[in-house]
C-alpha cells in the first residue's frame, strides 16, 4: 500500500509530473490508508485541487473525498464548493485569490476543494497549525512547476506522480520522470561557505560572479535558484565549474537538455540538503489520448528510478 511508505512521514509533498498524472488519484489512496489505519490526516494545497473540472484544460479530475474529523486547509472562498460539512477553527491570514486560508475540521463525510498557501514560508507555517490541532501526517498538494513548495524546509518527503497524460511518447515521459527524480535525491555535497556578500538575484550579478572562476576545479555555490538562462551562460564559458552546488534538488530549474549539456561538459551536481523521494506514483491512463501500457510503463519507470515504483490504481508495488 502507499500509505506504508509514507508511514515514517509527518509533512508529504506530492508534486505531479504533468495536469492529470493522477496525483489526486494518489491522495485519496493516502486519504484511504490513513482512514483505515486511524491516522489522523490533515490536507491542504498549493493551488486548486478537488474540483471535478480542470478549470485549464477542461478534463476530468477526481474530486478528494474526506471522512468526517479529516482537517483540512483552504480558501474560505472555496467552502461552498465542499459538501462536507466543516467546522472552522481557525483563521490563517493567508491571503490567496480565492480569499483567506482557513483551517476546518470535517464534521461529516463528503467532498472536498483545497487551495492554500503559494510560499514556502507559508506552508511551514500552516503544517505547523495543522498539527497543534491533531494532525498526525499532512499532506500537501504540490505541482511540479512550483517544485520549490516541496523543498526539505516544507516537506519531510515528496511522492512524483507521472502519466501518459505527459504525452504519447512513453520513452520520453520516462525519461523526463527519471530526470526529474534524479534531481529531487542528487548527493550532498560537503560544508558550504558563507556566502554573504556573493548571492546573486539578476542573471548579470550572477554572470559577474561567473566571471571569477578560474577553471576546471572551482565550485559554484547557488544561494538561490540556478535556471536555464544561469545555465547558457555558463556553457558560453571555457572553463566552467566542475562542481555546481544547489540548496536543493527543488531548486535546480533546468532543462533536461541543458542539464546533459553541462554533465556532457564534466559538471556534477550536489545540494545542501537532499530531498527525500519517497515513491513515483504511475497513471497509465491519458486525459488527451491513448493509454500507455500499464505494465511496460511501471517496469520501464521502476528501471530508471531508485524509489518504489506504484500503480495507484492497482496498488501494486514495484522496487
Amino acid at each position: 500500500m502507499l500509505f506504508d511508505l509514507v508511514a515514517p512521514y509527518t509533512t508529504v509533498c506530492l508534486a505531479g509530473m504533468c495536469k492529470n498524472a493522477g496525483k489526486t488519484t494518489a491522495l485519496n489512496a493516502l486519504i484511504g490508508g490513513a482512514r483505515a489505519r486511524g491516522v489522523s490526516l490533515a490536507l491542504t494545497s498549493i493551488g486548486r485541487d478537488g474540483e471535478r473540472e480542470d478549470l485549464v484544460t477542461g478534463t476530468y479530475k477526481p474530486p478528494i473525498y474526506v471522512t468526517g474529523g479529516t482537517l483540512f486547509a483552504t480558501a474560505r472562498g472555496l467552502l461552498k464548493k465542499c459538501d462536507a460539512t466543516g467546522e472552522i477553527l481557525d483563521l490563517t491570514g493567508i491571503s490567496t485569490p480565492l480569499g483567506e486560508v482557513a483551517i476546518l475540521r470535517a464534521l461529516s463525510d463528503g467532498f472536498v476543494e483545497l487551495a492554500g498557501p503559494s510560499m514556502t514560508g507559508q506552508i511551514v507555517a500552516l503544517t505547523e497549525q495543522l498539527k497543534s490541532f491533531g494532525a498526525q501526517k499532512v499532506l500537501i498538494d504540490g505541482a511540479l512547476f512550483r517544485r520549490s513548495l516541496c523543498a526539505p524546509e516544507a516537506a519531510e518527503g515528496v511522492i512524483l506522480s507521472t502519466g501518459a497524460s505527459c504525452g504519447p511518447d512513453m520513452g520520453k515521459t520516462v525519461a523526463d520522470t527519471a530526470f526529474v527524480a534524479e534531481l529531487l535525491t542528487l548527493p550532498v555535497s560537503g560544508p558550504w561557505p558563507d556566502l554573504a556578500g556573493r548571492r546573486f538575484a539578476r542573471e548579470d550579478l550572477y554572470d559577474e560572479l561567473t566571471e571569477a572562476l578560474a577553471g576546471r576545479g572551482d565550485v559554484l555555490f547557488a544561494a538561490g535558484a540556478f535556471t536555464d538562462a544561469m545555465a547558457t551562460l555558463l556553457l558560453r564559458r571555457k572553463n566552467i565549474p566542475q562542481n555546481i552546488c544547489v540548496e536543493d534538488g527543488t531548486r535546480l530549474l533546468l532543462s533536461r537538455e541543458n542539464y546533459e549539456k553541462l554533465q556532457a561538459r564534466g559538471v556534477s551536481f550536489r545540494v545542501r540538503r537532499q530531498n527525500d523521494l519517497i515513491a513515483v506514483t504511475v497513471n497509465p491512463f491519458s486525459a488527451y489520448g491513448a493509454p500507455y501500457d500499464a505494465a511496460a510503463f511501471q517496469a520501464l519507470v521502476a528501471e530508471r528510478v531508485t524509489v518504489p515504483v506504484v500503480n495507484v490504481w492497482k496498488e501494486n508495488q514495484w522496487n
